[in-house]
């Protein structure tokens, strides 16, 4: 059983960042992992790694703009360190998504074991077939607004 996978809980661990610099995938993915409040057990420079070692494998896009990038494997070992982030790109890039979109909006994932990994990717798709989610996202709301409705779907 997954420990109790809490979205809203992980988001607020992680944050919701503006301004996302970059032109290429490479650039974004350094830019955000400069930016974000990583857990003291990991370092920029090794999350950077496994999100260019896992984008390389096949593309993070999701469609509608959004980008799930993640590591390959969980690079967490503390449960309690799991964490969302929600990036907002200043310029959108492409990332070979299947509806051609670029990307406006990466949803960086950090877990600590497969199963969480795999809970949490299947709670963001279902709540990125959610209307009031997807408006959300484009209009790049903060961080209590998108936990609002994290809570209330």
């Amino acid at each position: 059983m997954v420990q109790d996978v809490n979205i809203g809980e992980f988001l607020r661990q992680g944050g919701v960042y503006h301004d996302i610099e970059g032109s290429t995938v490479e650039e974004v993915f350094d830019d955000i992992c400069k930016k974000i409040n990583l857990p003291s057990e990991i370092s920029a420079e090794s999350l950077y790694k496994a999100l260019i070692t896992r984008e390389s494998r096949l593309s993070t896009a999701v469609g509608n703009g959004v980008s799930i990038p993640h590591a390959q494997q969980p690079i967490l070992k503390d449960f309690y360190n799991q964490r969302i982030y929600v990036c907002y790109l200043k310029n959108p890039i492409e990332m070979h998504a299947l509806d051609n979109k670029k990307i406006k909006v990466m949803i960086v994932i950090l877990t600590s074991s497969v199963k969480s990994h795999l809970h949490i990717i299947s709670m963001l798709a279902r709540l990125l077939q959610k209307a009031e989610f997807k408006r959300a996202l484009e209009l790049q709301s903060k961080l209590e607004d998108i936990y609002k409705i994290v809570r209330k779907i």
